[in-house]
């Protein structure tokens, strides 16, 4: 028998105490035995090592079950979401996941058509639910595929500024004019840099044509039927006079401002702070896409350049073309004719891509991915 045992034996009231053969509180206890709470000085707790009782007592192996369970909890509902996809991404489901696309994107545009025509002065309502529901699942599309410093693009500041000019400041005069100069300047025509495609199936591609058709559409209606802005507002005649007229400084040099303020961020934050990370974790933007096209004028231009310069380059022809669709937007505010037109010739363009995609490259490659996924299942 140990000392403890013998103790024990001798004190009956000692054996009603819970044994805890070599378990921290017996050491603890031990500890608290030989310790002379006299000779504990204040100061003396600065020398004391927390860290050195909790791993004493077991948090170092705490730490790494819960690690160790953390990381296969990682690993189970990782395997959860691939079967998932797997089952979602059968050839039968796709075929039947863009066939519903298809039907929701031509009855989408069907509404449109028709709202834009039947009430225009209500168009942003359309627009504003449209957009959320929109841009919410790009957000976790992109979120998903790295692709997230896409959201940081010009296109997405417009959306925001013209959603706060026309549901926080409605009658801002100054907004109204900057607003249309971006979705009838610079939005308007990326729908030609871009190719975007009325391509009704693919949600990806309807989004993209959102981004850009959908505001000059807006702006259409805030030009020329404003009438629910100036009723609400109850402006007098000089303010009216003021909301419906515009100068080419208020067309092309006021939306400047704001734009070279977001030129300076964007560059700063893609370019030189978050570099580095885009690098490692191959984060996809929009810089990479353009270069990537070896087609395209403006890669032409911006790989002409050395690659230190390449990004600096980019930015200068972002900002040289956007201060050129500015200037058209002039001829746009003057005239119903020319400014309708040019909407309906910026459609005509996204059908014709849309067309163009369908007929050269769908019907050729659609199926045939199709049947290619189905063997390999």
């Amino acid at each position: 028998m140990t000392e403890a045992d013998n103790a024990e034996a001798s004190d009956p009231d000692r054996r009603t105490e819970p044994r805890n053969h070599g378990g921290p509180l017996k050491e603890l206890s031990h500890l608290a035995d030989g310790l002379d709470p006299g000779s504990f000085q204040v100061d003396d707790y600065d020398e004391l090592e927390f860290g050195d009782g909790m791993d004493f007592l077991g948090a170092a192996d705490l730490r790494t079950q819960l690690s160790q369970q953390l990381t296969a909890n990682k690993d189970a509902a990782r395997k959860r979401y691939e079967r998932l996809l797997a089952r979602m991404n059968t050839p039968h489901r796709i075929l039947t996941r863009d066939k519903a696309a298809f039907v929701l994107g031509t009855l989408g545009a069907m509404l449109s058509a028709f709202w834009l025509g039947k009430s225009p002065g209500t168009f942003k309502q359309l627009y504003t639910v449209a957009a959320f529901i929109l841009f919410a699942l790009r957000f976790f599309t992109y979120r998903s595929r790295g692709m997230h410093y896409y959201l940081l693009d010009y296109c997405y500041v417009v959306h925001a500024t013209l959603l706060v000019h026309l549901w926080v400041f409605p009658h801002s005069a100054f907004l109204h004019k900057i607003t249309f100069a971006y979705a009838s300047g610079p939005l308007a025509w990326s729908i030609l840099a871009f190719r975007n495609s009325l391509v009704f199936h693919s949600l990806d591609k309807i989004t993209s044509l959102f981004l850009h058709w959908f505001p000059a559409c807006v702006a259409w209606t805030e030009r020329w039927h404003p009438e629910v802005q100036l009723r609400e507002a109850g402006k007098s005649p000089e303010e009216v006079h003021e909301w419906q007229n515009a100068t080419l400084v208020q067309l092309v040099l006021l939306p400047c401002v704001p734009y070279l303020l977001w030129a300076v961020l964007y560059y700063t934050k893609v370019f030189i702070v978050s570099s580095k990370k885009i690098q490692e974790r191959n984060y996809e933007t929009l810089f990479k896409w353009i270069t990537k096209q070896k087609g395209n004028i403006i890669a032409r231009v911006v790989l002409s350049v050395p690659p230190p310069w390449q990004p600096l380059a980019y930015m200068c022809v972002h900002i040289t073309l956007t201060t050129m669709t500015f200037a058209l937007c002039k001829v746009w505010w003057s005239s119903y004719a020319a400014h309708t037109t040019f909407l309906l010739f910026i459609l005509a363009v996204s059908a014709w891509n849309g067309a163009s995609y369908y007929f050269d490259y769908f019907s050729k490659h659609y199926f045939a991915g199709l049947g290619a996924r189905s063997k390999s299942e």
